[in-house]
């Protein structure tokens, strides 16, 4: 109770005189601390009062769906940082009265029954008022527009189909079209400078990550319905509306799930033109435009009364269209949406680059591909993986600290389906290991020993092929641990580095940044401890489309190319030495 009170009175002390509103909930939403700013804010209400529910104040829907986001993404020690503890939405108060941009975060607590939730409140509703004038804008437009266009236009036929009228009378026509041209102009800058004062109030919209909002989806539609939702591609950062957004996507899947008759949907984000694009994908026809149009206006439940998916997206600039999809046989609906420039955010990086070691001898101890060796490339189901240690070989005492895994099948990356470990190790990180990686000693040591975490991967990798670059440095590492965690990779495997000599030859920067680059694909700079692996997944899926170009198409024929060319640099290395 002590430690409680310590926490609650060192809070208290730091939002006292804080101008913003701010309330501190448990993990129940009951309201632990307030300032005299919050108060404020809502009114004097008496629900505002310590152990009353902050949901007798606020929209309990947006606040529920922000916590649940919070909820599923790994934590720190899982890649990452402290921003990531957070979140911005938009939510009503309880009687409709008061727009709120809200900001969430948690305060981990050890002595408190769990986190600590301090919220942060801001009255928007004079700004986005404006933008409920819209509607009224474009009403006044037609209305104050019809007259002198319809006058002009009546002129302008007048003198086309009269050209033997009388002077006088074709100079009050022109007089007319004189008059209406300056009148239009005059009425036209009036509304331009209204419309110009709505743009400036935009709806506040927060950096979204798009595997937390997916995610959440595909955990809706998961306890109901019967849809199979699965997130595919690689998560991307969007500026969003979060919960209003889940809501507009939420009435899409449906709408694609009752047009097409299908039960089974990928949701996959795309970067576009300085846009994200959210790509609803499902296997048959696109859906006609004037079907897409006509669910425009349909009300979105649990939201303000008349708020319509036309509504969010106008709020987002945002449209909807169907479309065929790459994948022959397949079509999509596309909602772009603005990107985040989180997206363009170089990828965290340790301090120092890691020396690297290629191992060309894993050629040697590459699995045979065994009663798999005629299966096409396609067919197959892998499991991209990368690891992060505490030095270059395992037989030297280095440890691993990190095992990131993502899951590919059918071409596609199912990043819903993905593995984020972090491991104690079994002695002190040397502080010469420090600059060249993500964790610090302290982080590490709250986290499983590989005893525990390793069993979970091999769980996970089940019976896929492993994909990794440069897969002998891990492999090593997971050899030398067999005896003590009970734990053997058999599962073939398939290697970045030697798919890439085997597509180019001459190939002499084997690093995944430089092979990425020449593919077209970088880190999303998301999860750092997912990022390699993203990366990884892109280019294994590009050369495998190069491999099949070469005629190179089962698991067998792409084991024998890396054979080949990993005994070609073991015998120019010999040859060098």
């Amino acid at each position: 109770m002590a430690g409680i009170n310590h926490d609650m009175a060192y809070l208290e002390a730091v939002l006292r005189g804080l101008n913003q509103a701010i309330v501190v909930c448990d993990q129940n939403a009951r309201i632990l601390l307030y300032n005299a700013a919050a108060k404020s804010l809502f009114r004097n209400s008496e629900a505002v009062a310590l152990g009353r529910s902050l949901f007798g104040i606020c929209a309990q829907a947006p606040i529920e769906h922000t916590l649940q986001i919070l909820r599923h993404r790994p934590t720190a020690g899982e890649g990452l940082g402290p921003a990531e503890t957070g979140a911005a939405f938009v939510c009503a108060t309880r009687d409709g009265s008061i727009l709120l941009n809200c900001h969430l975060r948690e305060i981990p607590s050890e002595n408190h029954q769990g986190s600590l939730f301090l919220f942060t409140f801001e009255n928007i509703t004079g700004r986005v008022t404006g933008e409920a004038g819209e509607g009224h804008l474009f009403d006044t437009m037609i209305k104050t527009l019809r007259a002198p266009i319809t006058n002009l236009n009546a002129a302008a036929e007048n003198l086309k189909n009269h050209p033997e009228m009388r002077a006088e009378i074709r100079g009050e026509f022109e007089g007319v079209i004189f008059r209406e041209s300056a009148e239009l102009t005059r009425r036209f800058e009036a509304i331009a400078q209204e419309s110009r004062k709505i743009a400036r109030t935009q709806w506040p919209l927060a950096d979204v990550y798009s595997a937390d909002l997916i995610g959440c989806l595909a955990r809706r539609f998961s306890e109901r319905d019967g849809i199979k939702l699965t997130m595919v591609g690689v998560p991307l950062w969007l500026q969003a509306d979060s919960y209003s957004m889940l809501l507009v996507l939420e009435t899409l899947v449906r709408f694609v799930h009752q047009t097409c008759k299908t039960t089974e949907i990928d949701l996959e984000s795309l970067l576009g033109d300085r846009r994200v694009s959210i790509d609803i994908v499902w296997k048959g026809k696109p859906i006609p435009q004037f079907v897409v149009d006509s669910m425009l206006d349909a009300p979105l439940p649990e939201t303000s009364p008349g708020v319509t998916v036309a509504e969010v997206l106008r709020r987002h600039d945002s449209a909807i269209w169907s479309q065929r999809h790459r994948r022959a046989g397949y079509a999509l609906l596309r909602i772009p949406v603005p990107h985040s420039s989180r997206q363009w955010e170089a990828p965290a990086k340790p301090a120092q680059g890691r020396p690297v070691f290629y191992d060309f001898s894993i050629g040697e101890r590459m699995k045979g591909p065994g009663v798999m060796a005629d299966r096409s490339l396609a067919s197959l189901t892998y499991v991209v993986f990368d690891t992060e240690t505490t030095g270059l070989r395992a037989s030297e005492g280095a440890e691993i600290l990190a095992i990131s895994a993502v899951r590919i099948a059918g071409g596609r990356i199912l990043s819903g389906e993905s593995f984020e470990r972090r491991i104690r190790p079994q002695h002190p990180i040397h502080e010469s290991s420090l600059p060249f990686i993500h964790i610090t000693g302290a982080m590490a040591q709250e986290e499983l020993p590989i005893q525990l975490v390793l069993p979970q991967f091999k769980r996970f990798v089940d019976d896929a092929l492993l994909v990794a670059h440069n897969s002998g440095f891990d492999l090593d590492f997971f050899k030398l641990m067999e005896e003590e965690t009970g734990v053997i990779f058999e599962n073939p495997v398939l290697d970045t580095l030697l798919l890439s000599l085997v597509v180019e030859e001459g190939l002499v920067d084997y690093t995944l940044e430089s092979i990425g680059r020449r593919f077209g694909v970088q880190a999303a700079g998301g999860h750092p401890a997912m990022d390699d692996c993203f990366v990884t997944a892109q280019v294994f899926l590009r050369l495998l489309e190069l491999l099949e170009a070469q005629g190179i198409k089962t698991l067998g024929q792409a084991i024998s190319a890396c054979e080949r060319v990993a005994a070609e640099k073991r015998a120019n290395r010999n040859r060098q030495v």
